[in-house]
């Protein structure tokens, strides 16, 4: 597998998805690195925010978590 040659924020994908970015943020806690979910930080300040964002396999991850939710909330 090859690394990561970009990442889309989350933002991007809940525009994507149609759902507000919220969801997302929330659905994002239940992700690992290794789903694809990371956390891009702009600063060496310790109080830094950071930006969430995720892979391409990520975003499909993210996807499936989306559709686990909606069918729960069915």
């Amino acid at each position: 597998m090859t690394a990561p040659s970009m990442v889309f924020t989350a933002r991007f994908a809940a525009s994507r998805l149609g759902v507000d970015i919220k969801i997302i943020e929330e659905l994002a806690e239940q992700m690992e690195p290794e789903d694809g979910c990371l956390s891009i930080i702009d600063s060496l300040d310790e109080m830094a925010d950071s930006v969430t964002a995720f892979t391409r396999q990520g975003l499909d991850y993210l996807e499936d978590l989306l559709n686990e939710h909606r069918s729960k909330d069915s």
